[in-house]
């Protein structure tokens, strides 16, 4: 059976980010053997069967390990970044200028058009503002057509729900970034040459790639908590409080994608953190690099997992449920959609209030002539 079509290539850029740290260490491995399996002469035990990749890299293939390392850490690095993209619908360290602020978006979401301030004993000021309650009532109906918005939005995977999973990624970037970083320094300082040195930032690759992808995870997770009440099979017949309710409970449709996507990186996590703790904990060098190599080649999955993301998150606006969502109220990403299409249909149709023969505040064809000066008031909502 095939696979349906994707929305977009972005599911390539984690497959791609691997494949040159798999090249250098399956040519690592039968560059080893082909000179057979020595001992170099900087290793300490001589009867050691199995070396460490840092053994091979320190020799004739020091060049590729350099390279392949960044080029691997880039691709770490760029593949967060896109998640950050798809879902933000900009770059990270990036402002959007068609979003507004956080500030901007509060005073948006209290749009209430007020009376003159330089005159408040308006005498048409309870007309205006019930023209405005039918303007209010048209933008309460917009509001739940959050589905059209979001199709019509450039956001190329779900947006977050919270804050939390857009700061958890932005975390995951910037950890990464640092993690990838202390890598390349790792293979430039030779352990042939500097080995304390790079000891040291193997520690500190390992730790803060862990803390990267912890931070991918709880942002999956979470995604998956928010989605599981808004999903069309929660068959829920209560509201939910999501501010309120404890992290560990969950309710509605658990296993939605975002979940499942956490548990897979949870067991993926686990065993890498399993395949760290023998690495570095057991005393003989052997075995001890036997679990390094089990743990480098570990690495790809996560990529994997991160590929089968953006390929299933890209297909949301054809998705089989995405379209029976109800409302996605309350989340700002979402609100932010609806409040910029409401605002750009103003804008291209700007409002006119008029008075009729009784004093009362009507719309006003924007077309028709009018004495500004005795009959109408022209107001832009915004």
């Amino acid at each position: 059976m095939a696979l349906p079509k994707p929305a977009n290539y972005y599911f390539l850029v984690p497959l791609l980010s691997f494949i040159p740290w798999y090249v250098m260490l399956i040519t690592f491995l039968i560059t080893w053997a082909a000179d057979g399996h020595p001992v170099y002469y900087f290793m300490h035990n001589k009867e050691q069967t199995t070396v460490y990749i840092s053994d091979i890299g320190a020799m004739s293939l020091h060049p590729m390990f350099i390279i392949c390392s960044g080029l691997q850490g880039l691709g770490y690095c760029v593949s967060v970044a896109c998640e950050y993209y798809q879902r933000s619908g900009h770059w990270p360290f990036m402002r959007n200028r068609n979003n507004p602020s956080d500030k901007e978006y509060n005073r948006r979401n209290q749009n209430i058009i007020q009376d003159d301030p330089e005159d408040p004993e308006d005498p048409f000021a309870d007309e205006y503002d019930d023209v405005l309650d039918d303007d209010q009532r048209s933008f309460d109906t917009i509001r739940k057509n959050y589905t059209e918005s979001l199709l019509s939005s450039k956001f190329l995977m779900p947006p977050f729900y919270t804050k939390d999973e857009r700061n958890l990624i932005f975390a995951s970037f910037v950890l990464g970034l640092l993690g990838e970083l202390a890598l390349l320094l790792c293979s430039i300082f030779s352990t042939a040459t500097h080995h304390n040195a790079h000891i040291s930032l193997v520690v500190v690759f390992i730790v803060l790639m862990y803390i990267s992808c912890s931070c991918l995870i709880a942002e999956y997770f979470l995604m998956g908590r928010h989605y599981a009440v808004l999903h069309p099979l929660a068959n829920l017949d209560h509201k939910v409080d999501m501010k309120n309710m404890p992290l560990w409970k969950w309710e509605g449709y658990v296993w939605n994608k975002f979940t499942i996507s956490g548990v897979l990186k949870s067991v993926w996590i686990a065993l890498a953190i399993l395949w760290a703790l023998l690495f570095a904990g057991i005393d003989d060098e052997s075995t001890s690099a036997v679990f390094e190599w089990i743990l480098s080649f570990w690495l790809g999955v996560f990529f994997m997992i991160m590929s089968v993301d953006f390929y299933l998150g890209g297909r949301y606006k054809c998705s089989r449920y995405f379209h029976q969502v109800e409302s996605f109220a309350g989340y700002y990403k979402y609100d932010n959609v609806v409040n910029n299409n409401h605002n750009a249909s103003q804008q291209q149709q700007p409002t006119y209030f008029a008075h009729d023969s009784n004093n009362r505040a009507i719309l006003e064809d924007p077309f028709q002539d009018i004495d500004l000066e005795t009959e109408s008031i022209k107001l832009n909502l915004h």
